[in-house]
C-alpha cells in the first residue's frame, strides 16, 4: 500500500498544490468508485491516484485543513492547526514545526489531555536522511556536547485549547490539532494503517 501511495506523492504535490483551500463538511459517504487513472483534472475533492486506497488523509498546512478521502473521493474536511514553529520542514526535536511528507497512522488511542491521539510514524527514512544532511550542514543546534535529537511522538490529536483552535492559532509542538468533535469523528473513521500526506 505504501509503495502505491509513494509513487503517487510526486503527482499529488503538483495536483493538490494547485487545489483551492476550502473546508467542506461531509454530506454522505460515497461508494467506492471504479479504478481511475491519474488525471490532470484532479482537484482537492477527487484524487484519482488514491482511488485504490480505502482511506487516505491529506493535510494541507497552507490551507489549514485535514481532508479525508475514501477511494480518492473527499468525504470530509476539518480545520486544523499546527506547530508553533511555522512553515518549513521539521528537522529536529524542539524546532516546533509540523513535519511534511508521507506518513502512516501507527496507533490510535484515548488521550487524557487531547481526547484522541493518532500517532504517525515520524521520523521515517526521509526524515532521518534530512536530519543527517542538516547536521552535516550545521543546521542542527547543539545542546551541551550533543546535537538536538530528531524527535518523535508526532500525531494528530484533539485540543485542550478550543478557543485557539477556533481562531486558527498554531499552538502545538509539532502535531496536528483538530477540535475534539472533529478528532472523535476522524479517529472513528480512519483505521490504523491509513496513509497521511502532509503538505506545506
Amino acid at each position: 500500500m505504501r509503495a502505491r501511495a509513494t509513487v503517487a506523492v510526486g503527482l499529488s504535490l503538483v495536483v493538490t498544490g494547485l487545489a483551492g483551500c476550502e473546508v467542506r463538511r461531509r454530506t454522505s459517504t460515497p461508494p467506492p468508485p471504479a479504478h481511475a487513472a491519474a488525471s490532470p483534472d484532479d482537484d482537492d475533492a477527487h484524487l484519482a491516484w488514491a482511488a485504490d486506497e480505502p482511506w487516505f488523509v491529506v493535510v494541507r498546512k497552507s490551507c489549514r485543513t485535514l481532508d479525508v478521502y475514501r477511494h480518492g473521493v473527499r468525504v470530509e474536511s476539518f480545520p486544523a492547526v499546527f506547530g508553533l514553529g511555522g512553515s518549513g520542514k521539521k528537522l529536529y526535536e524542539g524546532d516546533l514545526r509540523t513535519p511534511t511528507g508521507l506518513y502512516m497512522i501507527v496507533d490510535s488511542r484515548r488521550h487524557p489531555r487531547w481526547d484522541r491521539f493518532l500517532l504517525l510514524d515520524y521520523p521515517n527514512l526521509q526524515d532521518l536522511h534530512q536530519y543527517w544532511l542538516a547536521m552535516e550542514a550545521g543546521r542542527i543546534p547543539r545542546r551541551g556536547d550533543r546535537y538536538a535529537g530528531i524527535g518523535g511522538a508526532v500525531g494528530i490529536h484533539g485540543t485542550d485549547r478550543p478557543d485557539a483552535n477556533r481562531r486558527g492559532e498554531d499552538w502545538t509542538f509539532g502535531c496536528i490539532s483538530l477540535s475534539n468533535p472533529d478528532i472523535e469523528e476522524l479517529a472513528d473513521t480512519v483505521p490504523v494503517g491509513t496513509l497521511v500526506l502532509i503538505e506545506e
